[in-house]
């Protein structure tokens, strides 16, 4: 009778310990898991910008956003993804792609909506990049989710109705704040379910990142000048996960 009791204890000791690792490793994933996000299913390839830049034609991109997009977004005048990504387009399409940078440092997708007549639409494009959220979550503003999903909206539907052109929804970039990335998560998502309508496609660029900040491909800290900011080694990286974009997903042979 003692043996079996004895038995008995055992094995619930060994059900405890197995059941603790088991919370022990929920624990030791919730960093991560305030990084990842829900996904969602996104429309097919785009095609008439990618016909124009493969036949030859001119075409024309705007690049909207915040800090991380203006060309100021770095000291002595570094380069960053946009000005990086068009010298890329002239060497591999030689004056055929005029970039237009339409960052603004300050900017949420309120002040974005105020200027997509005169720094977006007047250009004509045939290609929009749209990046926000950082600022509309996290900033001084704290705007919310739902007039920044709104407002979102109305820039998307305003630059597809202005002609024959294209959107790419970029997600910004993680911070280096476990409690800041929990914050953006419902803008973020709010970013990547306007890609569900026609001629609006997704780069993922935060689950990227944060994909191969916990692979440990790369160091998170070292391509940040802040919490919210890459500095210039992020900016590059930014730059080269774009151009797997752009030759994997938009320009098609």
């Amino acid at each position: 009778m003692f043996k079996k009791l004895i038995y008995i204890l055992l094995i619930a000791l060994i059900f405890i310990v197995i059941s603790g690792e088991r919370n022990l490793n929920r624990i030791q994933l919730s960093d991560e898991n305030a990084l990842h996000t829900k996904t969602v299913e996104t429309q097919s390839l785009p095609s008439t910008f990618s016909t124009k830049l493969t036949s030859g034609k001119p075409v024309t991109i705007v690049f909207l956003g915040d800090y991380v997009t203006s060309d100021d977004s770095l000291p002595d005048g570094n380069l960053n993804h946009v000005a990086l990504l068009a010298n890329w387009f002239n060497k591999n399409y030689p004056d055929q792609v005029k970039i237009i940078n339409a960052g603004m440092n300050a900017n949420t997708v309120s002040h974005m909506k105020k200027r997509i007549d005169t720094d977006v639409i007047k250009h004509a494009p045939d290609l929009v990049v749209i990046s926000t959220g950082l600022n509309d979550a996290l900033g001084a503003w704290k705007i919310p989710v739902k007039e920044y999903a709104a407002n979102y909206q109305a820039i998307v539907e305003a630059i597809v109705a202005s002609g024959d052109t294209e959107v790419v929804i970029r997600t910004p970039n993680p911070t280096t704040s476990v409690e800041y990335n929990v914050k953006m998560k419902s803008y973020i998502q709010a970013s990547r379910e306007l890609t569900s309508q026609d001629k609006v496609y997704l780069f993922d660029f935060y689950q990227i990142m944060a994909d191969d900040v916990h692979a440990k491909n790369i160091s998170q800290l070292d391509l940040m000048q802040n919490k919210l900011h890459p500095n210039i080694k992020g900016q590059a990286y930014l730059s080269e996960q774009f151009k797997t974009y752009f030759t994997s997903e938009i320009i098609q042979p």
